[in-house]
């Protein structure tokens, strides 16, 4: 089975009313009254955030098994299983992403309720504002070659096929005549998920920026960087109570966009974030994402972007 990236772990009541955001799946516990002699119940919940094909079958797999059950009308089943430590995957069918959960516990006399939200494998969102600073060691004549995993819908200055141009040791870029502070572009992708093995931050709204400074520090943006990311992003991530974020750097931002540049940098910088608005008090993340700081020695390229994984709460 497929991978998916992403893990939360949340409160029971998060489906009650309108949530403004759903992970893929949470989990709770509740004593069996009636407990089986062949092992632990674990009780399977579907719901679908877009029309599905009522199939009533789901493919499971723990700890690499691989099998088909039944659902019921409800889209709910039960299986038994010894109790142990556990990584299911879930698989509905091709028009839904695939869940693979984090280790949970099955617990003896104990009923191991995990509740599944399949989301769309189709679902189109915006990749917001990549920039890109180029920061050669004396003024140098470069080309950037960009492929984007989705449809490129702005770039500025007009990319075409490629942006040719001299580049200074202050990250800016003169093209055809032109002066430009840094290279910009964006692109409508694919993409749903966190990536659960890198862990992420929850950030209330009176501590956006002062956890953004900290963080972009952590990574080695110098001040105009943080100041451009800051001003950008934090009015966006304010207009919520909480936000979860997380980063993706380097080669891992070759899931949105490839770069290439010749001559080729001694450092390539990628850093992208990764949020979403939740609802106050009920995400819970596994751990905090450790941050390590660039290498931003030699010709150094920096490229900051982001994606929202909803959008604003009140969009109904």
């Amino acid at each position: 089975m497929r991978i998916l990236l992403f893990f939360l772990l949340i409160s029971s009541n998060l489906f009650a009313g309108k949530p403004e955001w759903i992970p893929d799946y949470f989990v709770h516990y509740e004593k069996d009254p009636t407990p089986s002699a062949k092992g632990a119940r674990i009780k399977i919940i579907c719901e679908f955030d877009s029309d599905y094909n009522p199939s009533r079958e789901l493919r499971l797999g723990i700890n690499g098994s691989d099998e088909l059950i039944k659902l019921n009308e409800k889209n709910e089943c039960i299986v038994i299983r010894k109790p142990q430590k556990s990584v299911f995957q879930f698989f509905y069918d091709f028009n839904f992403q695939e869940i693979e959960t984090d280790t949970i516990e099955i617990k003896a006399g104990q009923i191991t309720i995990i509740s599944l939200h399949f989301k769309d494998q189709n679902e189109m969102r915006p990749v917001k504002k990549p920039v890109i600073y180029l920061y050669p060691e004396s003024d140098t004549e470069l080309s950037v070659q960009l492929k984007t995993k989705g449809d490129l819908t702005f770039s500025y200055p007009d990319y075409s096929k490629g942006w040719k141009g001299t580049a200074h040791p202050d990250g800016s870029i003169d093209i055809d005549g032109t002066h430009y502070p840094y290279l910009f572009w964006e692109s409508e992708q694919r993409f749903n998920s966190f990536d659960s093995r890198l862990g992420g931050f929850v950030i209330n709204r009176k501590n956006v920026v002062e956890s953004l400074e900290k963080h972009l520090t952590d990574l080695g943006f110098n001040d105009k960087e943080k100041t451009d990311f800051i001003t950008f992003w934090g009015p966006q991530l304010q207009q919520y109570e909480e936000v979860m974020i997380q980063f993706v750097l380097n080669d891992a931002c070759d899931e949105f966009a490839t770069l290439e540049i010749e001559p080729k940098p001694a450092h390539l910088n990628r850093v992208y974030m990764i949020w979403a608005h939740i609802t106050p008090g009920e995400v819970e993340l596994i751990k905090p994402q450790i941050l390590k700081k660039l290498d931003r020695t030699g010709f150094d390229v920096l490229e900051w972007g982001g994606i929202e994984l909803v959008g604003s709460a009140t969009d109904n």
